[in-house]
């Protein structure tokens, strides 16, 4: 019992502190939440500090007057604040809600199906590579917060080492391969790393070939299987992470299809990187002088 009510009371506080994050970002005071919902300021207070439990027509007022409209947000909250599940790290306010949805999704998956035009995929990048790709999606982009993405990010990894691992099918565009938003060096290590992962067992990698017939009118996006007997959701990336209703879903699917139609076959993936990686290693290095470099008068070795 004791278990359970310690347990309760972490759900609430975490619960409240995200309240508590939304209502700022809406500069609102806890008076002025406490009007929408026909309840004292106090009352908005206890809730947000986890001293008492929720209502289920409070909080949808609440999402309401935060502008929390997506049912997938909606239900991350309601189904830790009514405990229907337990809280785990992607629950934390350090996480945009819109995030943490998407790496529920990736945590709990049997199956996810990625495209990615412009980056390597998240679930495959290196340290490195990732804290490029933060910075060159955000500004600014404070040390920091750029240490706290990575971070993430590799809690995120560990999904695909422990024992029920999805199997991962990712596309990716050719010309994300030669670009090196980290570096040549540090490109060439994410090069060879994607290499490594495409021989795991579970991973499979495609490319799309810059010659291919198939061009998506979509940006990235991500396709999860929960079991066969449950929807697949689509969460579409951009500026924010969007969990897609059901027609979208299916464009997405036939499109991830064509996508796997389109792009080399698994087989020669390893090959291509390795092309790519030889070719960037001699693209980086400084082209050989026509003339020799002049000798210092007096220079012994003339």
């Amino acid at each position: 019992m004791k278990a359970h009510a310690e347990a309760g009371d972490i759900a609430r506080q975490i619960v409240g502190a995200r309240l508590r994050q939304l209502r700022l970002q809406c500069n609102l005071t806890a008076a002025e939440a406490g009007k929408a919902i026909r309840a004292s300021e106090s009352k908005i207070s206890r809730m947000e500090t986890g001293q008492r439990g929720f209502r289920r027509d409070d909080l949808r007022d609440l999402f309401t007057l935060y502008g929390i409209t997506d049912p997938y947000q909606q239900e991350m909250l309601l189904s830790v604040a009514f405990g229907e599940r337990k809280p785990d790290w992607w629950d934390s306010k350090e996480l945009p809600l819109d995030a943490a949805v998407v790496m529920r999704l990736e945590q709990t998956a049997d199956l996810i199906r990625t495209y990615q035009p412009f980056v390597v995929p998240p679930l495959l990048q290196t340290p490195e590579y990732a804290a490029a790709a933060y910075r060159m999606s955000r500004y600014p982009t404070p040390p920091p917060h750029v240490e706290r993405s990575v971070e993430q990010l590799l809690r995120r990894q560990k999904v695909l080492s422990g024992a029920d691992r999805p199997v991962l099918w990712a596309v990716i565009e050719e010309p994300v391969l030669w670009r090196p938003i980290a570096g040549v060096d540090a490109h060439i290590r994410q090069l060879i790393a994607l290499t490594a992962s495409a021989q795991m067992k579970g991973v499979s990698i495609q490319v799309n070939p810059m010659g291919s017939r198939f061009m998506p009118g979509y940006g990235p996006f991500t396709i999860f299987r929960s079991g066969h007997s449950r929807p697949q959701m689509v969460a579409v990336h951009g500026e924010r992470d969007e969990v897609t209703e059901r027609t979208v879903r299916e464009d997405h699917a036939i499109t991830f299809d064509r996508l796997s139609i389109a792009a080399c076959e698994r087989g020669d993936t390893t090959a291509l990187l390795m092309r790519i990686c030889d070719r960037i290693h001699v693209m980086d290095d400084p082209p050989p002088s026509e003339n020799p470099p002049r000798k210092a008068p007096g220079d012994p070795s003339q």
